[in-house]
This record gives structure tokens, C-alpha cells and sequence, in this order.
């Protein structure tokens, strides 16, 4: 374990190679939070307004079927 930390002696806080990659790393990682987060409140909200509808369509026309809604007309 020794060896490990005395490979790696350029590792420390005040270099500035390192903190410009844990930078880097640090916004790619919050940038893939916001993503994920902003998909699922996508998600949420298409699937509340098709129940929305759906409850609707089923409130106006009764029970809902397949064979009504693709009947030919």
C-alpha cells in the first residue's frame, strides 16, 4: 500500500494539473445529474398527462376499448 502512495507524489491539492482534471471530471458528473434529473421530470410529467387523458376519454366514453377506439367508421 506504501508503494501505491509513493507512486503517486505529483497527487497533491495545490497541483494544478490535478485540480484542472478533477475539474473537468467534477462538471461532466454534474452535467450528467442535471440531464438524467431533467429526463425524468420529462417522463413524470408526459405519463401524468396521458393518465390525465386517458381518465378523461374513459369519463366521456365509458370503459375503454381497443376494439372501439380502432373501430372503422
Amino acid at each position: 500500500m506504501m508503494n501505491m502512495l509513493l507512486a503517486f507524489e505529483n497527487l497533491s491539492p495545490m497541483n494544478g494539473e490535478v485540480l484542472k482534471a478533477s475539474l473537468n471530471i467534477l462538471w461532466q458528473g454534474l452535467l450528467a445529474i442535471f440531464i438524467v434529473i431533467g429526463l425524468i421530470i420529462i417522463a413524470v410529467s408526459v405519463t401524468t398527462d396521458l393518465i390525465a387523458k386517458g381518465s378523461n376519454y374513459k369519463a366521456k366514453h365509458g370503459d375503454i376499448s381497443i376494439k372501439k377506439i380502432f373501430k372503422k367508421k
